[in-house]
């Protein structure tokens, strides 16, 4: 811990050169200067930079507790923000924020660029990028304008992507979303669908409980049926007729047959 103290503080030594350099506060932004706000964001990076993982918690629980504790002269004679001779506000944030985008290739550290500063209303962000071979990174303090020395309330750190990254995924976006929209609008036309089945079963289910039960439909006699018992009975007179005639030797004109009764 010893050995990334004297890092942190050979990196302070050479900005508050450029600090000192730079003049006396001013009412600008909070009454610092933006090369003020240049050597805090290039301190919190460079240290969160030098650490691994593992250490993360170590350190943390340390400069949040002492800031740069002995070093403390050197920073109000440098005229910084006297939190950081406390406690490295947000330096928790920082490292948490960092941790998380771990994953994301970003090549080789090759330099930091200087700090922009913006006012807007009550708060102040002060902006640093952080030059990679493969991809930058942005690092975003913010503070509150009329309370500066209390330390940056929110600090970021997010990959740089290009325009045509930026356009591609707001083109991936809009289609997801036409998706979405398109795949409701079939869910909610299925369901207005059912709105009209539903009540044309309902009622073919309410007539079918309602018919009686036991009730045996008239059938109607078959016509060929009919018209076979027909044509035996016409057989039957003409043979009955016959053998009357045969038995008292009168002729078939001489009598008629009206009704035929069987008897078993």
């Amino acid at each position: 811990m010893k050995k990334r103290i004297i890092v942190v503080f050979t990196t302070l030594i050479l900005a508050l050169s450029l600090v000192a350099c730079g003049g006396k506060k001013d009412d600008t932004y909070g009454g610092y200067s933006t090369e003020t706000y240049d050597t805090v964001a290039k301190l919190y990076m460079n240290y969160a930079l030098s650490l691994d993982e593992s250490q993360y918690q170590e350190a943390t629980d340390y400069f949040m507790a002492n800031g740069l504790g002995e070093y403390g002269d050197a920073v109000a004679q440098a005229g910084l923000p006297s939190f950081l001779s406390k406690s490295f506000v947000g330096f928790d944030q920082l490292l948490e924020s960092y941790k998380e985008i771990k994953d994301v290739e970003v090549g080789e550290f090759e330099k930091f660029e200087d700090v922009t500063v913006e006012k807007s209303g009550k708060t102040i962000t002060a902006t640093l990028i952080t030059d990679y071979s493969v991809r930058n990174l942005k690092t975003t303090f913010v503070y509150k304008a009329n309370d500066v020395d209390a330390g940056p309330t929110a600090v970021n750190v997010e990959p740089v992507y290009t325009l045509s990254e930026i356009m591609k995924k707001a083109a991936l976006n809009t289609v997801m979303g036409i998706l979405i929209v398109f795949f409701m609008l079939v869910i909610m036309s299925g369901v207005i669908k059912c709105f009209e089945i539903i009540p044309k079963l309902e009622k073919r289910a309410k007539e079918k409980k309602e018919e009686p039960q036991g009730v045996v439909k008239p059938v109607a006699a078959p016509v060929a049926a009919a018209a076979k018992n027909e044509t035996d009975d016409l057989q039957l007179v003409a043979v009955i007729a016959a053998a009357i005639a045969a038995s008292t030797g009168a002729s078939t004109d001489s009598f008629v047959v009206r009704s035929i009764k069987k008897r078993f």
